[in-house]
């Protein structure tokens, strides 16, 4: 396996485990506005989307005004929902650890919102480990769109093929494979045979990481 210099982490099913608590504020939030969502259609359409592209597939063209409105209600229900449980995946923090002593560099990429990051980062205390972050704010195309990873990449200052994306959405998958980064599935939101078909490597926690990277 190749000897990796950036290691570039999504937040939501990666840095966290937290796939259960989007989607039951994500229901509480459908049924209030009579939007059809059940578990699959959370799956297929709704991982790895920014807040706008999904309020857009919601509402149609709303005002910015609007969709901030929109976010605060959503994401106020997701931090009611998850605060009382949040902790970090398992084995990420000693497998951040291990890359510095590397000297490699650590990127956080991820369409959600600013306040969400902040939200995880500062309440655990992870800020620390992460040499860029780049969220949701910082770019107008989601994945799976590439825009997200390339902007990882220039930041770190690396070539894409030289990073390694851990992602847990279909959608993520393919922004880290079309940014042209390797990309390691993690089995969160989706089973491994689901991330299968578009990776190789997987892993379901942190604890397999440097055993399926080959890295010593």
């Amino acid at each position: 396996m190749k000897n990796f210099k950036g290691f570039i982490f999504d937040i939501d099913g990666v840095v966290i485990d937290n796939h259960e608590y989007h989607f039951k504020a994500w229901m509480e939030f459908a049924k209030k506005y009579n939007y059809p969502l059940d578990a699959q259609k959370y799956k297929d359409e709704f991982n790895g989307k920014t807040n706008a592209d999904l309020f857009k597939m919601i509402f149609g063209d709303i005002s910015k005004e609007k969709q901030k409105a929109l976010a605060d209600e959503k994401e106020g229900l997701y931090h009611r929902l998850y605060e009382p449980h949040m902790k970090v995946h398992k084995g990420l923090e000693e497998f951040l650890e291990f890359v510095h002593r590397r000297s490699g560099k650590v990127a956080l990429g991820t369409s959600a919102p600013t306040e969400n990051v902040d939200f995880i980062l500062d309440g655990l205390k992870l800020r620390k480990h992460f040499d860029v972050i780049v969220d949701g704010a910082q770019v107008d195309k989601g994945k799976p769109d590439p825009q997200v990873y390339l902007l990882c990449c220039s930041k770190v200052g690396l070539d894409p093929k030289d990073c390694v994306v851990f992602e847990d959405s279909l959608a993520g998958l393919d922004s880290g494979k079309r940014a042209g980064c390797e990309i390691v599935g993690v089995a969160t939101s989706h089973k491994a045979s689901e991330l299968r078909p578009r990776t190789d490597l997987i892993i379901h926690d942190f604890t397999e990481a440097k055993g399926l990277l080959r890295l010593s």
